[in-house]
């Protein structure tokens, strides 16, 4: 089988002849992502390239407030050694939104500071903002599948509503609102809904055929109930989800975090793939408690903890690995993949030892 062949029939759950191995954030496929890699990057994409299976992403509908309509702003940049406050107002037609992020000066992830929604006010005007469909141009994920081929895969990425919501309010806000303001988690939830339901059409329109999605951990426990998920993100998604799989589509879903109370509901989602399923301790269910309760209908990938990648002993992660094709793979619809993307700008060599380790692994034991 070609990767793009094998990836497919995971996602189908259909038989393939090795195990697909993915090595997430690996984009070997992108010569910028490659050539601004530390060298000690280079053993690691040479066995990707070689040994494994691609699953490129190109992200849709990036917008805060997801809308073609330009939405008047202003940033004031505040310098300090360690990090940059941006402080931003957006100007709707019922008054200013403010909000303020933290960017690193040294290359760390940024930190949402001040989010934009924090009063029933604030909800009013975003909902004053002009809706324009956003109808994007999808030559470049065209060219993206032209330079992964038979590779892999290209998957059309975009937020579930929820995240557009948690985007305006924070977890925080999100946790108290669900209980004393559900109605204006609500209001937000139907509009972003719509607005995510518009741009999976025109993708669909366009001939794209492969989705991922993320965000759903926003909603899981413990931070919302297992009633919470269902309203905020299956019954919102699942209309959604309907119109792609109805066109022959396939969806993957991205969601860290403690599943057991919620696995169920990516089956009612319509999920075809599910990324990572944490085991104990970082989630709370095991990949054989996992594939026994949805590995009819929904193709795991995971869940090698990329904590591990980095900490644990070699034969630590060969057994992990094992034991994750023992307990996934049988009767397919399972993809092997660390939880996470490499973050460190120099990849450790227990890291790189380790990686490769699972890769070689994978390999040898990933044989249907």
């Amino acid at each position: 089988m070609i990767s793009r062949e094998r990836l497919l029939h995971a996602f189908r759950i259909e038989p393939v002849d090795r195990i697909p191995i993915h090595i997430r954030g690996a984009g070997v496929w992108d010569d910028n992502w490659v050539a601004s890699r530390h060298p000690s990057y280079t053993p690691l994409i040479e066995a990707v390239r070689e040994l494994c299976d691609w699953c490129a992403s190109i992200g849709f509908g990036g917008r805060p407030f997801l809308t073609a309509c330009q939405v008047p702003a202003e940033t004031r940049v505040t310098s300090g050694p360690d990090w940059e406050l941006h402080q931003t107002t957006y100007r709707t037609p019922l008054g200013p939104l403010h909000c303020s992020y933290n960017v690193s000066a040294r290359g760390h992830p940024g930190m949402m500071k001040e989010f934009p929604v924090k009063t029933a006010e604030d909800v009013r005007r975003v909902l004053s903002i002009p809706y324009e469909p956003l109808r994007p141009d999808i030559a470049p994920y065209r060219e993206l599948e032209s330079k992964v081929g038979e590779r892999g895969i290209v998957l059309a990425s975009f937020s579930d509503p929820l995240t557009y919501v948690h985007d305006c309010l924070g977890s925080q806000l999100l946790a108290v609102w669900s209980v004393t303001d559900r109605h204006l988690v609500v209001q937000l939830l139907e509009a972003f809904a719509q607005r995510v339901s518009d741009l999976a059409s025109h993708l669909l329109d366009e001939g794209v055929r492969l989705f991922a999605t993320a965000g759903q951990e926003y909603a899981g426990p413990p931070l919302l109930s297992p009633a919470d998920f269902h309203e905020f993100c299956t019954e919102v998604e699942r209309p959604i989800v309907q119109r792609i799989r109805e066109r022959g589509g396939l969806l993957h879903i991205h969601c860290h975090g403690p599943l057991r109370a919620i696995l169920d509901e990516f089956l009612q989602i319509g999920a075809n793939c599910l990324h990572p399923v944490e085991a104990p301790p970082m989630g709370d269910i095991t990949l054989a408690q996992a594939k026994k309760r949805i590995g009819h209908a929904i193709c795991i990938e995971g869940n090698i903890q990329i904590g591990e990648i980095y900490s644990a002993e070699r034969e630590e992660v060969i057994a992990l690995t094992k034991a994750a094709i023992r307990d996934a793979s049988q009767g397919g619809g399972f993809i092997l993949c660390p939880s996470a993307s490499p973050y460190a700008p120099e990849l450790a060599d227990r890291a790189l030892t380790n990686y490769l380790a699972m890769i070689e692994t994978g390999v040898k034991e990933g044989e249907q």
